[in-house]
Parts: C-alpha cells; sequence; structure tokens
C-alpha cells in the first residue's frame, strides 16, 4: 500500500529589502567573519549567524531550491553542510563529486556539491562547511569509507600515519572543490557563501573519561584546511558541560552542541570562553530514532521555543541540527552504541532507522510543522536584521499523493540469486571473512548489504550450529534453501533469539523435519545494519559479517567457506534478481526467508506526479516484515516491522509516467 499524508502550508509575512550579500558586501569585501568582543562581524559588520543543517545527501537534488527558501523564508540566513567521505570517496582514489555515476547518489545528482553551493549563494544564504573527515551526523560509519577497514590495522581520528594520509589525501580532493566558494580570502576568489569550517566534530567525546584527546590530529586537520586553501574562520563543536575544551584546539572558535540543560551549558561555554560570541552550532529541536524503540523521538513546540528562547537570552547564535533532516537513503544509517566512555550497555549496538525526519521544523516531506512558525515567530523578534534583509514567502512543498495498492508479479529466492551471482562476488576462505575483509573491488572489500556464507556438511536434528563472538548484525540460517531460524521483529528477541548482534556465542539448534544428512547446503546470511557513527576508539573496528570467530557444528570448527557477496551499492539492484524469475505466489511470499518481490506501478501521462510512501505499518501491511524498498533502481532504504518508523519516504523525483518498478 503506497500512502498519501497531506499538511497544511504555512504562509508568513515577505520581506522586500535588501539583498543578503549586498548587505555584507557593500563598499567591498575586506574581512570574512570574525568573533570578538563578545558578537560576530562580517565584513567589518555585526552578525547574528542564524543557521539550520541542510544534508545535501539526504535530499533529492530536486529539492535543494525548495529546502533554501524555506530555510530563508523562516529566517534563517545561512546553512549547515556536512560532507560525507564515504560518497564522495567510495572506492580508494575513486573521488565522485556527481560525475563518476559511481552509485544512486552519484547518478540522481546527489554528490554535486559545487552546484549546491552555488544555489545556496543564489539562494542569499551563507554556509557553514563541516568537511570531516568524520562527521557523525548519525550517518553510515559517521562518514568514514569502509574500504579503510580493508588495511589492518586501521586507527581512526587520531594520529595514525595510514589514517591520516588517506584523509589528506580526500580532503584536498574536496576543497579544490570548495575553497573558491569562500565569502572572504585575501587572494583569491570572494563573495561565496562559506563563511567558517569546522575542525573534525564533537572531537571532546572521541576519548575515555577525561584523558587527555589527540590535540596533534586537530592540528593536523587544521593544517591540511589550511594548506587546501581555506581562509575562513575555523571552529570546534562539543558539549561544555560534559567535554569542556577537550575537543578544542589552538583556541580556534569554541561551539556548543545540546538540548536539554541548555542555561547550564551556555553559562559553562561563557566561563570556557568568557570573551568569545555563542554559537550553538548544534540545537537539536527533536531526535532521532533507533530500529525497535517503542517510539518516535519527540520535542514539543513549548520545550522548543523555552530552549531557543534560552538562547537567544544569551545574545547568541544558533544553528538547528536539523532544520529538517530528510532521509537515510540506501543503506547509508549509522548506529549507536549504548554506554558512556567505553561502558557498554545491552544490546549495545543499535541502528538508526531509514527516516531521518528528527521532529524538526520541516518534516521528511518538506512539510511546515509548528515549529516552523515559532521559528519564524522568534527569529522575527531577536534577529536585528530582520526587517532590512530580503525574504521571500515559504514556497509550497511537494505535493504528497496516495497511489493506488500494487501488485506483486515476481517472486525470487535466496538459492535463485546466489546460483546467478558474477563469479567475481563468489570467494572462498578457509575462516569466514568479514565484509571489509574480503578481496573484491580492487582491494576496497564490501561496504553494504549482505553476505551469504555457505557450506555442505551433514546435518539432523539437534545438530548445534554456533558462531563465536558476535554476528555482525542480523543472522539467518538456510538449510537447504529453506529459513529455519527465527526471524527477529521485537526488542525482546535482540537479546534471547539466534542471529542477534547482541548475544555473543550464538547457538541455533537444528530443529525436527531437517533430514538432509549427509548433503545439507548451510547458508549463513548476515546483514549489515550500519556502522556505529559515533563513539569511543576502540568501537570504531567496525567490521561486519563472520569475523570474530569460528563457526562450529557439534563443538566441531567448521573451516572452508565460500562467501557471496550481495551489495546493490555498486553492482545496482540487477545482482538481486534471477534468470529464473517464478511466478508471484502468495504461499510462496508467506515462507519465511530471503525474497525479492517486483512490483509495477504505471502512471498515465496525465497522472500527478508526487511525494508518497511505502506503508508498511497498516493493518493489511504486515507481511511486509523487514527488508528494502528500491524504486526505479534507487535504494530508498531499509523497513523493519520492529518501528517505530511504520512508513518509508518515495520522492516524488524517483517517479515518472510509464512503469515504475
Amino acid at each position: 500500500q503506497i500512502l498519501g499524508l497531506l499538511f497544511g502550508v504555512l504562509l508568513v509575512g515577505v520581506c522586500q529589502g535588501v539583498p543578503l550579500y549586498d548587505y555584507f558586501s557593500e563598499g567591498g569585501i575586506t574581512q570574512g567573519l570574525v568573533a570578538e568582543n563578545n558578537e560576530f562581524y562580517l565584513n567589518g559588520k555585526p552578525f547574528k549567524i542564524l543557521s539550520g543543517s541542510l544534508h545535501y545527501f539526504r535530499v533529492h537534488p530536486d529539492y535543494w531550491r525548495t529546502r533554501m527558501q524555506q530555510y530563508k523564508a523562516a529566517g534563517l540566513n545561512t546553512l549547515d553542510v556536512y560532507v560525507p567521505w564515504n560518497l564522495h570517496e567510495p572506492r580508494k582514489d575513486e573521488f565522485d563529486f556527481g560525475d563518476l555515476g559511481l552509485t544512486q547518489f552519484s547518478k540522481e545528482g546527489f554528490l554535486n556539491i559545487t552546484r549546491f553551493l552555488e544555489m545556496a549563494r543564489e539562494e542569499e544564504m551563507f554556509v557553514i562547511f563541516r568537511p570531516g573527515p568524520y562527521i557523525c551526523g548519525e550517518w553510515e560509519f559517521g562518514g568514514l569509507p569502509s574500504w579503510l577497514l580493508h588495511e589492518y590495522p586501521m586507527y581512526f581520528r587520531m594520529s595514525y600515519g595510514p589514517y591520516e594520509d588517506r584523509a589528506e589525501v580526500y580532503m584536498l580532493q574536496l576543497l579544490q572543490k570548495v575553497k573558491d566558494f569562500q565569502f572572504y580570502t585575501e587572494n583569491g576568489v570572494k563573495g561565496g557563501p562559506i563563511i567558517m569550517t569546522q575542525i573534525e566534530n564533537e572531537y571532546g567525546n572521541y576519548g575515555y573519561s577525561d584523558y587527555p584527546r589527540d590535540k596533534e590530529h586537530l592540528r593536523f586537520l587544521k593544517k591540511v584546511l589550511r594548506f587546501g586553501g581555506i581562509e575562513s574562520l575555523l571552529f570546534t563543536s562539543d558539549t561544555p558541560s560534559s567535554t569542556a575544551d577537550w575537543g578544542n584546539v589552538d583556541y580556534e572558535l569554541m561551539t556548543a552542541n545540546f538540548k536539554w540543560n541548555s542555561e547550564k551549558e551556555l553559562k559553562r561555554i561563557k566561563e570556557i570562553r568568557p570573551d568569545a560570541p555563542i554559537l550553538v552550532s548544534e540545537y537539536w529541536p527533536g531526535w532521532f530514532d533507533h530500529w525497535f524503540e517503542d517510539n518516535h523521538n519527540t520535542l514539543s513546540d513549548a520545550d522548543f521555543r523555552t530552549i531557543l528562547g534560552n538562547i537567544f537570552g544569551a545574545n547568541a547564535s544558533v544553528n538547528f541540527y536539523m532544520f529538517f533532516g530528510g532521509t537515510n537513503f540506501a543503506y547509508m544509517n549509522g548506529a549507536n552504541i549504548l554506554g558512556y566512555s567505553g561502558v557498554e550497555v545491552p544490546p549495545v549496538y543499535v541502528p538508526d532507522v531509514t527516516s531521518y525526519d528528527y521532529d524538526a521544523p520541516i518534516t521528511e516531506s518538506g512539510q511546515y510543522t509548528a515549529k516552523y512558525n515559532s521559528t519564524v515567530e522568534m527569529i522575527a523578534e531577536y534577529d536585528p536584521l530582520y526587517n532590512l534583509i530580503d525574504r521571500p514567502l515559504p514556497p509550497t512543498p511537494a505535493k504528497l499523493v496516495a497511489y493506488p495498492d500494487i501488485e506483486m508479479i515476481v517472486v525470487n529466492d535466496l538459492t535463485s540469486i546466489l546460483e546467478s551471482i558474477p563469479a567475481e562476488l563468489i570467494k572462498e576462505y578457509e575462516k569466514p571473512h568479514s565484509m571489509e575483509e574480503i578481496e573484491i573491488f580492487n582491494g576496497n572489500g564490501q561496504s553494504y548489504g549482505y553476505i551469504v556464507y555457505r557450506k555442505e556438511v551433514s546435518l539432523s536434528p539437534g545438530s548445534k550450529i554456533t558462531i563465536r563472538g558476535h554476528i555482525r548484525d542480523l543472522a539467518q540460517i538456510m538449510i537447504n534453501g529453506v529459513m529455519v531460524s527465527e526471524p527477529i521483529l521485537s526488542s525482546v528477541q535482540l537479546l534471547t533469539t539466534f542471529g542477534s548482534w547482541a548475544i555473543r556465542d550464538s547457538q541455533f539448534v537444528v530443529p525436527e523435519g531437517i533430514n538432509c544428512g549427509e548433503s545439507c547446503t548451510l547458508d549463513i546470511l548476515v546483514e549489515n545494519l550500519g556502522r556505529a557513527n559515533f563513539g569511543v576508539p576502540h568501537t570504531f573496528n567496525q567490521k561486519k559479517g563472520i569475523w570474530e570467530g569460528d563457526i562450529l557444528i557439534d563443538d566441531k570448527v567448521v573451516d572452508n567457506w565460500t562467501h557471496f557477496m550481495l551489495d546493490p551499492t555498486f553492482s545496482g539492484e540487477d545482482i538481486f534478481r534471477s534468470n529464473d524469475l517464478n511466478k508471484f505466489d502468495r504461499t510462496a511470499a508467506e515462507s519465511l526467508g530471503f525474497k525479492v518481490f517486483l512490483g509495477v506501478l504505471t502512471l498515465g501521462e496525465d497522472t500527478e506526479i508526487g511525494d508518497t510512501f511505502f506503508d508498511f505499518g497498516c493493518d493489511a501491511c504486515q507481511d511486509w516484515s523487514h527488508g528494502a524498498v528500491f524504486v526505479n533502481d534507487f535504494n530508498v532504504g531499509r523497513y523493519h516491522t520492529a518501528g517505530p518508523q511504520q512508513t518509508l519516504y518515495i520522492p516524488g523525483a524517483l517517479l515518472k509516467p510509464g512503469e515504475n518498478y
């Protein structure tokens, strides 16, 4: 079932004033953004930074301009932009800024960062640039590319030569693209949108207790930024009450991240930097969700207003993280490690959902909320330039459309997929290997998706299969093509049921009815649910699959496994299709196991095309337990009946007249 939702469109006043860039470049640009005497000054004029985070990789490029206009209409003057390394260098030394077409993000135009910055300039918005190389952001591996894990050992976010060497190579490629988009440079191009640049991200949290952080690594990144042509104001961001200035370096501008305890955080940052202006670089107006949680995380409009009022009461600048969240398309959701400073709490690892709605002032599909109204009202009262700078009416978001139900016309299963998989995606190893360790894609390993471990074995009812260590992340057991393990569909099962990442040394007992004797094909299918984007140093060794220990049958080690790599990121969704597709039937669909369903949505030339949702939460939709949805070869993301997410956002920009698959 495809679900369309309708929201009211909010209208606010329009101001026909001076264009933002004209105001701050009057008389010529002689200075960039500076922080002094408890104020920000841009080109010598007092400036309140009123910003909203906008992740170009989480919103279809057809909607970039609309989102920018929505931000500006609310009274914002700046966009805060993360840059994910793993999208722009998805394979070692292959740099994709929308011109290589290596992944769906490149093919659909998501990676054209220079066009995004040009558009920000066209829409009279400044930019806070956050290039990483680590970005956190609830994004897969915090933006780090998984191919770094192919090399062992690898130590992340520290003064370790192999890591810093690759970070520098990437950063210089990126900076070459963006350095001419700065508002001020001494001898280069002027008048671009970038007014400040972050060094790394929340580095105060990257460590244990109050042990000193590796500030030499921050100095290394600072040096790379300057060498790469970045002349703008530099800053770091952390939560002042918990990590003080541990993640700051050389007294560069220190900013604050928080939601609750706003007065405490504002007081603490002023104690640490009494003569500097306050920038709340991340005011969290909502929060993100994990699969298996009971409810969507929200922040009430009343609390939103109270916190924003405290920020404005401290004469501070602010960036709303997020003002619009967007979507973790494909397999690019991040995850968290529960606990603090290395002390972990079960189930320890918790993957983020596909939606990055964040309960932000603008919803995942671009609709306005009460928080948007509140933002407009409170900025109008706070910003001294509100009635001076030109501001548009809020644009109308893309329409939400309810389409008819789709008939599923074919089905494919794991056995037929593996029979037709290309030979280069099959590897033999004595011991089970992680995705990242496998020699594939020119030494890059496997990044995302699924991996199957196959072995011909002797099994009978009561045989015990043991996987030493933890499974990373979710496993199913198939015997002769039939799924025999129990699916994990609830939070309770995470601590009790075979196949869960939370269980060490998982054991599965072969049930009655399995009588294949000496000729049993054992397939262990493991899904990578997303690498954690936040944690302490040891948690960044995030290889996926089975690799922490041996696989045993009846307490005897079993070696020599065939590995099948199922990663549509580079291979496309055709990897899930077979040359011998079976006609859909309800009996086959309702049996447990990894399957591929194909449906067609036919839209006439006169049919209205708009954003919509795949509904997997309705009463008639319970067959859809867990999987991913592709629309016209674009992976819109995962779904899971465990919730809390119950619908999967599909941008109308992915649809077209005619047949949509």
